[in-house]
């Protein structure tokens, strides 16, 4: 029960004090529609990661939403903090955009790719008490696409996002590790996109697709909501 007590408060606090929108601070609602429209249709590949240590010349294209700044930073800050269903719903739209970037490339653009979701740390799970991409995979699914918990972290307790390049790609060294892939999938290999809510320095991606080729999933690309400028 005592769990529930934060997000009530901020939904009590919401009803209260009234909504405003975190990209103008408008009153009414957490995203009016401007901007909401402000960071919609910006999805873009932003560059393609390197496997070359797998198989010379392997690039696999990553493509974002948005830049990680305002009004996305502080949507996907107030999310995970507050888990705020509004903007899970949100988040789910502009990540769709990043994954319809990729899968326009695709030969075979009427079949949906399959969404592999990057997990959570537990220790953050544990302290939020929910997965945040899980959330938003079920929004997507609920869109028509399927989404496969195929990922399973093992990564050592730590926020990443205060390390720098080498020491995220060192960090990032057998930080996860796949679950047995069904017969199905293994006749059937259709396209796969790896999904998570931040890219910065591309090593979490990297980490999690190299795992993923070496099981045999046919990864053809990575998308995020947002991409930060050091990437």
């Amino acid at each position: 029960m005592w769990q529930f007590l934060p997000k009530l408060a901020t939904e009590l606090s919401d009803l209260v004090l009234a909504r405003e929108c975190i990209g103008c601070e408008e009153l009414g609602t957490l995203l009016c529609a401007p901007c909401r429209n402000k960071v919609s249709g910006r999805a873009h590949i932003m560059r393609d990661l390197r496997f070359d240590e797998l198989a010379e010349d392997l690039r696999i294209p990553l493509a974002i939403a948005y830049r990680y700044g305002p009004p996305v930073d502080a949507m996907i800050y107030r999310y995970k903090d507050n888990q705020i269903p509004e903007l899970a719903s949100v988040l789910s739209m502009l990540l769709a955009g990043s994954i319809q970037q990729l899968a326009s490339s695709e030969p075979d653009g009427s079949q949906k790719p399959l969404l592999i979701p990057i997990p959570s740390r537990d220790a953050s799970v544990r302290a939020r008490g929910f997965d945040p991409m899980v959330l938003i995979s079920r929004h997507l699914s609920r869109a028509g696409y399927p989404i496969a918990h195929w990922l399973i972290d093992q990564r050592t307790a730590g926020r990443s996002k205060t390390l720098g390049t080498a020491d995220r790609k060192n960090a990032s060294y057998d930080a996860f590790r796949v679950r047995a892939i069904p017969d199905r999938y293994v006749r059937n290999p259709i396209p796969a996109i790896v999904i998570d809510d931040v890219a910065t320095s591309g090593t979490t991606f990297t980490a999690a697709v190299s795992q993923l080729l070496l099981s045999g999933v046919h990864v053809s690309g990575c998308a995020a909501i947002a991409g930060a400028r050091k990437l």
